[in-house]
């Protein structure tokens, strides 16, 4: 953890926010994980129907001054390379970005869930492409999560 009381501050912001727009949905639940594996969250999705325990990761970073997407994705240059040198995740993976003073939100993958021809496939982004993080891109983004782990669970359990 940073000495330095402006980014410890910034920090404790994004990880209060980020608490919040994803525990605005009752099937989220989150647990803070920073010290164990580099991520900043691991957020679990509720599903009674299925066998498997869904889960994504969430890296946090955040600025003082307000932003746009493209300023935003080039300030996680040196992130996205970060992450490129470690291990590759095996389950899905995204970064949310914040700026505190006009308390924009954005997201990108990390290590995207897609389906090809029907296969589960991790993408992983050697680029941020940050959206703005909005309610709606949470759903969808939990819906592509859950659509990739049923794919996932019909290769693995037959």
């Amino acid at each position: 953890m940073s000495s330095d009381p402006n980014e410890r501050y910034i920090g404790g912001q994004v990880r209060s926010r980020a608490n919040v727009i994803l525990t605005r949905r009752d099937d989220l639940r989150v647990v803070e994980t920073k010290e164990q594996i580099g991520l900043d969250m691991h957020v679990y999705v509720d599903r009674e129907d299925k066998p498997m325990r869904l889960v994504f990761g969430v890296l946090l970073r955040g600025v003082p001054a307000p932003t746009t997407a493209e300023q935003a994705n080039r300030a996680l240059g040196p992130t996205m390379g970060f992450f490129q040198g470690l291990r590759k995740f095996t389950y899905p993976v995204c970064l949310f970005f914040f700026s505190m003073r006009d308390e924009q939100a954005f997201f990108s993958w990390l290590a995207e869930p897609v389906l090809a021809d029907g296969a589960p496939k991790l993408v992983h982004h050697e680029k941020a492409n940050c959206v703005e993080l909005t309610d709606e891109k949470l759903d969808q983004v939990v819906e592509q999560i859950v659509a990739w782990y049923d794919a996932v669970e019909a290769v693995l359990i037959t």
